[in-house]
């Protein structure tokens, strides 16, 4: 007959890897396999990554675990953050966009470094048995992403791909709702305690929810460890030293982690104000003479027995494999009635790969944003490269446009920007051509006439070049002698209306009987 359901849970310990096969047929029926083998301890090698991927290939082969089910393992409490928040609402799409944030703000971790899971739990009942729906508590885990990818290589060097990934204090959760699904009497206060070879899980349920997850760094080796110390003996000898002493003989070794149970208990006795009933110790120290009734006495608890459903049955050394081989993603009981918070599981897995999926869809979305941008940016570029020749063009033409009217007004050859200078210059032109017509200024006519007049009688003057400046005349003119030159220049030294007489550069000119000079003066005037 097919099966609909069949798990292998995977606990691998310091010193036992431990498996539980859980099958459930289609009629109901349900059987489950125990396979423990031990870890030699002690020795350095046997810690090695190598050493313990060996040693699970061959665990796996030997007991034919390969292939025979979804296999699920566990991160231990003490990789995780966990913690357990409250809202005023309970809209699972609001919570699944806030819990996030608020966990981020309670851990010492960016957001994108861990992979976040919650549970939404069952709402608490009032004291007239009527849900209390307004409000929801949460408990949300924070694994790191570096402690998972870890994992799951350590799983891949054995050739396993496992189908979920959970906490162990969920694990020990699971068991307490199994045996509740049976029909056990299992208190809804209660503190499950696994004592392991390493490490302690602890797992406070209250009101029938998972409301503390927690591992404390003590366990049974550290017991062995001292008794080894205490006795002069061998790690051997001492772990069988334990387990013929009684729980009295112990005690005062147990204290350290009697202390931490107590502190955490105490914690969230305190913010409820309300105390837990009952203790469940579970795992391979619980093996330990009369331990479950010592720890429970010792915390004020209660210890459970038969009568809660945790009898010689129940999976006590194996209850973390056990919890993971129950797995409600995995495991559904589809033809009892499902209790409440029988469906509370966390796979970081799921959300590993949902935030890898994630991931790819943003580099995708980044990717085609890129591209997308690149091309609005050409585009844009190349826009403005139109409007820039568009512009430039006609600048051009302007420009064109400005110089022929320019030079129709200023003439040819005159560049525009000094148009001011240019305006200034043709002025002066134009009254200096005035002046000689109405007399505004010094006439120049009669200046010609006022240099004829003082030219000595029968002294020959050519005149090769004049300018006259306002009053100041320079000529250059040339004669037939030095003495011709110097009697003109008496002349007009003789004048009283010419002043700054003056004669330079007289030289013989290049013909004979040829004397340039230059004759310099100002004219009064009149």
């Amino acid at each position: 007959m097919s099966m609909i359901a069949e798990c292998v849970g995977l606990d691998i310990g310091q010193t036992a890897l431990k498996a539980v096969r859980f099958r459930r047929r289609l009629t109901g029926r349900e059987s489950v396999e125990y396979f423990h083998q031990p870890i030699p301890y002690g020795r350095q090698e046997h810690t090695e990554p190598a050493y313990r991927t060996a040693m699970l290939r061959n665990f796996l082969w030997q007991h034919g675990l390969y292939g025979s089910g979804e296999i699920v393992t566990a991160l231990p409490c003490q990789d995780v953050f966990v913690r357990t928040l409250s809202f005023p609402f309970r809209d699972a799409s609001k919570l699944a966009q806030i819990v996030p944030f608020e966990m981020e703000n309670l851990i010492p971790m960016p957001l994108e470094d861990v992979t976040v899971g919650s549970l939404l739990l069952p709402a608490r009942e009032s004291l007239e048995g009527q849900a209390k729906a307004k409000g929801s508590d949460v408990l949300v885990t924070a694994a790191p992403k570096t402690k998972i990818a870890e994992h799951l290589r350590f799983m891949a060097s054995a050739d396993l791909n496992p189908s979920v990934i959970t906490v162990d204090g969920m694990a020990l959760f699971s068991v307490s709702q199994f045996l509740k699904e049976e029909g056990a009497q299992v208190p809804g206060d209660m503190a499950i305690i696994d004592v392991g070879a390493s490490k302690t899980t602890l797992c406070l349920v209250h009101e029938g929810r998972p409301v503390l997850l927690r591992t404390v760094l003590w366990g049974g080796n550290h017991l062995t460890h001292a008794l080894a110390v205490r006795y002069a003996c061998s790690f051997a000898e001492a772990e069988r030293r334990k387990r013929a002493m009684s729980v009295q003989e112990i005690d005062a070794w147990l204290e350290p982690v009697l202390k931490e149970l107590r502190v955490s208990l105490h914690a969230y006795e305190g913010t409820i104000h309300q105390r837990l009933t009952h203790c469940w110790v579970s795992g391979g120290g619980s093996k330990l003479k009369e331990l479950s009734g010592h720890m429970a006495q010792q915390l004020g608890l209660l210890p459970v027995g038969p009568r809660q459903g945790f009898g010689s049955s129940c999976p006590r050394a194996f209850s973390i494999a056990f919890g993971l081989s129950i797995h409600p993603n995995i495991v559904r009981p589809r033809w009892k009635s499902r209790l409440a918070g029988s469906n509370l599981a966390l796979d970081f897995k799921a959300s590993s790969d949902a935030a890898s999926d994630t991931t790819e869809v943003s580099k995708r979305d980044r990717r085609l944003a890129l591209w997308g941008g690149l091309i609005l940016a050409l585009l844009v570029l190349g826009d403005l490269a139109v409007r820039v020749a568009l512009k430039d063009s006609t600048v051009k033409d302007l420009k064109r446009g400005l110089q022929t009217q320019y030079e129709q007004t200023f003439g040819p050859g005159v560049n525009p920007g000094d148009e001011l200078d240019q305006a200034r210059y043709r002025v002066s032109q134009l009254e200096k051509g005035l002046s000689i017509v109405d007399g505004t200024r010094y006439n120049v006519l009669a200046g010609l006439a006022e240099l004829v007049k003082h030219v000595p009688q029968g002294v020959p003057l050519k005149i090769r070049e004049l300018t006259i400046d306002g009053t100041s005349i320079h000529l250059e003119a040339e004669t037939t002698t030095f003495d011709a030159v110097e009697k003109i220049k008496q002349s007009f030294m003789a004048n009283e209306t010419l002043h700054d007489v003056s004669i330079s550069d007289t030289r013989v000119g290049a013909v004979p009987n040829q004397v340039v000079f230059r004759l310099t003066y100002t004219a009064q005037r009149p």
